[in-house]
């Protein structure tokens, strides 16, 4: 026989004993005879399986932590960039509030070689306190307005801020006139006194004639500076048997809206 039928042969009879053992496999597998190698065989590809989906949860995990940081990060950033925005926001809603403030106070009757000084309100209670002090020129006795009406005075000034009495402080007594709207003459004098939180006129002469609505003014005395508006005249008090008469002031301003006031410092 030649070398070529040997192998031919050869080959035959290898894929004979295959397509055995495959049959021979298959009638064993369905039997169940092989259960417990399959078992045998099973249990370190279950090892090696669970050992790769633990890696694998593992790196799911570190790469959700790593995202958490970053998203973490990114929002503290962002966070930082609001409040960076919120306080640019303020200066500028500040700076809007000076400037529209500063163009009423031009336009307010006042000696024009007054000069002022744009202070903030940072504290109200009896006093008012500003955000302006000794280092900015702010001294005791200077008068704090808003437009050309009268909020009080400084009476007590540190480094960085002030301290302002106001009209309502029961020590504040401000001599005062009274004048008609749109007249320049003095219908009456008189002095501002704060009774229960309330201003009112005080130590009119009976035989001097105020009426509602006339405006309350300073008279420039007393170390206050004249013509500063304070009020109009509400209810008339007056009584037969006594020297004086009273009235009610009613202010022109709500000092709980105030934010930019000016002060006088010359």
């Amino acid at each position: 026989m030649s070398p070529m039928g040997k192998g031919a042969k050869k080959e035959i009879t290898f894929f004979i004993i295959l397509l055995f053992l495959s049959l021979l496999l298959l009638l064993a597998d369905s039997r169940g005879w092989l259960s417990s190698t399959r078992a045998f065989l099973e249990r370190p590809v279950l090892a090696v399986e669970e050992k790769l989906y633990s890696l694998r949860l593992s790196f799911s995990q570190l790469n959700l932590l790593i995202s958490r940081e970053s998203q973490e990060k990114e929002i503290m950033s962002l966070q930082g960039q609001l409040r960076q925005l919120a306080v640019e926001d303020g200066q500028l809603a500040t700076c809007l509030e000076e400037n529209e403030a500063m163009k009423r106070l031009l336009g307010a009757p006042l000696p024009a070689q007054w000069k002022f000084l744009p202070a903030k309100v940072i504290g109200l209670a009896e006093k008012m306190r500003l955000d302006k002090g000794r280092s900015d020129g702010v001294v005791e006795g200077m008068m704090v307005v808003s437009e050309n009406i009268l909020i009080g005075k400084v009476i007590a000034g540190e480094e960085k801020s002030a301290l302002v009495q106001l009209l309502t402080d029961p020590v504040a007594k401000i001599p005062v006139v009274v004048k008609k709207v749109g007249d320049v003459g003095v219908q009456a004098r008189g002095l501002l006194i704060s009774q229960g939180g309330k201003l009112v006129l005080d130590r009119v002469l009976q035989s001097e004639d105020i009426r509602e609505g006339d405006l309350v003014l300073t008279a420039g005395e007393g170390g206050w500076r004249p013509d500063l508006l304070i009020g109009q005249l509400g209810e008339v008090f007056g009584r037969e048997a006594a020297v004086y008469q009273q009235a009610q002031i009613l202010p022109l301003l709500d000092y709980q809206q105030l934010r930019i006031v000016f002060v006088v410092i010359q």
